[in-house]
């Protein structure tokens, strides 16, 4: 068991949009911390070993100076974590470039891998984040990588659950979901960035019970929230962050915050596609404050677990 210590309180933030001043004007005036994705502000170089992240510096200087009143997190899209021949060292040397100029409070990651290696040596990217299967294979490639990642910056590291289409993907041991989480937090002493409206889609999609499930989850190690809202293909929902957060994902909230003794954060995740104005955004934002205001000693007197 490796040793857990959550960060301080934050209270709600927004994803960093680059290319959205009027979102980020609005934003500053209604958030508490802002979450930044540094692979946004690069252009890639090369391909397999030699790819490179290159800061634009532009970019950087951008961000920094927008987010500069109010304290920043961190959120990867691009490591790779679960990939087995190794994770991206590209991305690692800038969220490093990124923490000599700006301290965060933690980072985070997305729990899948993208990139795979043929038996010839060539790097295949699959240009979407795959989700892993709940094995002790699997664990044995996560555990000692989220360790690193926490030890090596010196602030909480999380991972994000993921969005999946396919049902039964391989596991072992009775392990669902929630048992691969909660075995790989406790392994590996990480915490969790859980996905309210990733989780909500495989729910609809897959047909099992949220709360349940929820129930079943180690909610101390819930360290921030993501709330989001997207679209449906086919009868899917879609892991599309752009659109105003579905009735069901607050539900869920409400039901999580109490719950959840070491949670910093409820953050209203968006891309850059989105259509919503700043308006729209804000209402978003005063919804997940209320849903915060109402436990602000969380920490204090709620359980570790979820219960009915």
């Amino acid at each position: 068991m490796a040793d857990f210590i959550p960060p301080p309180r934050l209270g709600v933030g927004l994803t960093y949009l680059p290319n959205s001043p009027a979102l980020m004007q609005a934003g500053q005036r209604l958030v508490d911390f802002f979450e930044l994705s540094p692979d946004v502000l690069c252009q890639e170089h090369g391909r397999g070993p030699t790819r490179r992240l290159v800061p634009q510096p532009e970019l950087l200087e951008r961000a920094l100076r927008d987010t500069e009143a109010h304290p920043l997190v961190v959120h990867g899209l691009g490591l790779s974590i679960g990939s087995v021949h190794g994770w991206d060292s590209a991305y690692l040397e800038l969220l490093e470039t990124v923490q000599a100029r700006r301290p965060f409070l933690w980072h985070s990651e997305h729990l899948g891998f993208m990139t795979a290696e043929q038996p010839h040596g060539e790097v295949l990217h699959a240009g979407i984040v795959l989700p892993m299967p709940f094995t002790e294979e699997a664990l044995q490639v996560l555990v000692p990588r989220a360790a690193e990642l926490t030890r090596r910056y010196g602030v909480p590291f999380l991972l994000e659950n993921l969005t999946y289409y396919l049902p039964e993907l391989p596991s072992e041991g009775g392990r669902d979901e929630i048992a691969f989480l909660n075995e790989l937090t406790e392994r590996s002493g990480c915490g969790l960035l859980f996905d309210l409206y990733n989780f909500h889609c495989n729910a609809r999609n897959l047909g099992f019970d949220a709360l349940e499930a929820l129930g079943r989850l180690r909610l101390d190690r819930v360290i921030q929230v993501h709330v989001a809202g997207g679209g449906t293909h086919d009868g899917f929902l879609m892991d599309v962050h752009s659109e105003i957060v579905p009735e069901p994902v607050w539900e869920l909230l409400e039901w999580l915050v109490p719950r959840a003794p070491n949670l910093a954060g409820i953050s209203y995740e968006l891309l850059e596609e989105t259509r919503l104005g700043p308006d729209e955004v804000g209402r978003q934002l005063e919804r997940a404050r209320a849903i915060w205001d109402k436990h602000p000693r969380t920490s204090q007197e709620t359980p570790s677990r979820g219960a009915a």
